[in-house]
């Protein structure tokens, strides 16, 4: 393991996002066991020093925590959106207490590479950050799988993150068009995408998933 994660990552820097300590801790102690260069691995207790750290190393994985408190996933989930924008050759895992259906179904629409629970054993830990070095397809750990029941959304497209993030804001769809310059079918049209792709079936499950994500 040692020498895979070592010829697949040697130039790219390993970033641990991760607000407690201890997790932290646990988290560097797995990557420097099959990771031969220390110094490739940085820790970040603060999400938002996280994007300067970013733009330093584009290509980084990030491992990076995922909160049951609704007001820390709204600014996880923002740094989420950022990278994939910004820093789209970011590899992001997240690291995951957080088992609610719709939230993990959410996270996987995003296009990170993996979901871990915080409940799996270490060596799956380790094996799939190995295999995320190596593969574009995303990876789950068991019982992140089990949660899904097989049902891992399709990625949301850019455009479609952005209307379905104006909504979440309590925004209706003629609101979003002009906030974003685009014409009202076209928002309609990545509304009910994006609603298929998350497995929203109603406005109601819109507004839950909403809440849930912004903390009301």
């Amino acid at each position: 393991m040692e020498n895979n994660i070592t010829a697949n990552y040697l130039s790219n820097q390993i970033m641990v996002v991760v607000p407690c300590v201890l997790t932290a801790a646990g988290i560097v102690h797995q990557l420097q066991s099959v990771c031969k260069n220390r110094k490739l691995v940085n820790v970040t207790k603060k999400i938002d020093e996280a994007y300067a750290e970013v733009l330093k190393a584009p290509g980084s994985l990030i491992i990076l925590n995922i909160s049951e408190s609704s007001a820390q996933l709204a600014e996880e989930i923002k740094f989420i959106n950022w990278c994939r924008t910004v820093q789209p050759s970011a590899v992001i895992v997240a690291y995951t207490r957080n088992h609610k259906l719709s939230i993990l179904n959410y996270i996987s629409a995003l296009g990170v590479r993996v979901i871990i629970s915080q409940y799996e054993p270490t060596a799956t830990f380790s094996e799939l950050i190995i295999k995320s070095l190596s593969v574009t397809t995303m990876l789950c750990s068991p019982a992140i799988r089990n949660i899904l029941e097989e049902r891992i959304s399709c990625e949301l497209t850019v455009c479609e993150v952005q209307v379905i993030g104006q909504l979440f804001l309590g925004h209706n769809v003629s609101q979003v068009a002009q906030n974003l310059g685009r014409d009202i079918r076209t928002v309609s049209a990545h509304k009910r995408h994006a609603m298929e792709k998350l497995g929203l079936h109603c406005e109601k499950d819109l507004y839950v998933l909403g809440c849930e994500l912004s903390g009301n």
